[in-house]
């Protein structure tokens, strides 16, 4: 089953894997969900800086990530949230295995 622009809800059997690895789950007119579970440091060890056309806001679950963005290097772990806004160069490099769920607006290409 596909997401379409008017679904109220997404079960786990539903959901789709995008092609960075994240879990895609609802997503709305004005934003998107997504989910990176158990995401590994050597996933990212290679990770060039990019900026994306969306807001990005985060939320850590469990493990501890790396977030350059805007010229600045932040820690981040279970607990912490961040935002990147929309147009801004980042990278994230994960130092522990991590789960962490982000929105972003406009919503990222489903």
């Amino acid at each position: 089953m596909t997401q379409s622009q008017n679904s109220y809800k997404v079960s786990r059997s539903d959901t789709t894997h995008g092609e960075g690895g994240e879990h895609r789950l609802i997503q709305g007119q004005a934003s998107a969900m997504r989910l990176w579970h158990n995401e590994q440091p050597a996933d990212t060890a290679d990770k060039q800086p990019s900026r994306n056309p969306y807001e990005t806001l985060g939320y850590v679950i469990s493990g501890r990530v790396e977030l350059m963005v805007d010229g600045q290097t932040l820690t981040l772990e279970a607990g912490d949230s961040y935002c990147v806004p929309r147009d801004t160069d980042h990278v994230y490099r994960v130092l522990e295995p991590l789960t962490a769920v982000e929105v972003t607006t406009p919503p990222a290409d489903h």
